[in-house]
């Protein structure tokens, strides 16, 4: 009984996190968060207390990164989550939005080294969610895993591109904090 209990907890923390919320109003943050805006692309996000926030990038293209630790200068980090946005996505990548998610997810956890874990596609209104959970684990460093999302919003052309990454040792505690970040992003759906 005690195994099937840690099995169903561990599986309980990979499944992917829940949908992301449009043209919300900020509620009160949980216990432990507090709401981070990502101004340039009129949203936010929930930032533990304790990690770093940090955004760069042109108007049309800003990345904005919530780390455990500051992020190097190469744009580096452990744990935490980054989120791109693109909009204008066929003017940049020559595909429709949800296209180009579909065409970078169809690529992803299949690298040297990388192990897909799960894989998700569900489509409601104009967005266009794929996700893809894999293991990294290159020859030169340690494992991670990796839990990408391609939101795409088909009516107004723009791609966010999220990704929350922690070090495979790590990953069943930073997932906690992490799918509570994912599944409470907050998006203006008019962009």
């Amino acid at each position: 009984m005690h195994r099937f209990l840690l099995a169903l907890i561990a599986l309980l923390l990979t499944l992917p996190a829940a949908a992301q919320r449009y043209n919300a109003r900020l509620t009160a943050p949980p216990a432990g968060f507090s709401w981070q805006p990502l101004p340039q692309s009129k949203a936010a996000a929930l930032l533990p207390a304790g990690w770093y926030y940090k955004a760069e990038g042109e108007k049309s293209v800003p990345t904005y990164y919530l780390t455990q630790e500051e992020v190097g200068e190469t744009g580096e980090y452990q744990t935490g989550l980054s989120l791109q946005v693109v909009r204008k996505a066929k003017a940049k990548t020559r595909h429709a939005a949800p296209e180009y998610a579909e065409l970078l997810m169809m690529r992803t956890g299949f690298g040297p080294g990388q192990r897909q874990l799960e894989k998700t596609a569900t489509t409601e209104g104009s967005w266009h969610k794929r996700t893809v959970r894999y293991r990294d684990a290159p020859p030169d460093a340690e494992p991670r895993v990796v839990y990408q999302m391609a939101l795409a919003n088909a009516k107004t052309d723009t791609l966010y591109l999220l990704t929350f990454e922690s070090p495979e040792k790590d990953w069943a505690e930073a997932w906690k904090l992490g799918e509570v970040m994912v599944r409470e992003l907050v998006l203006d759906a008019r962009q």
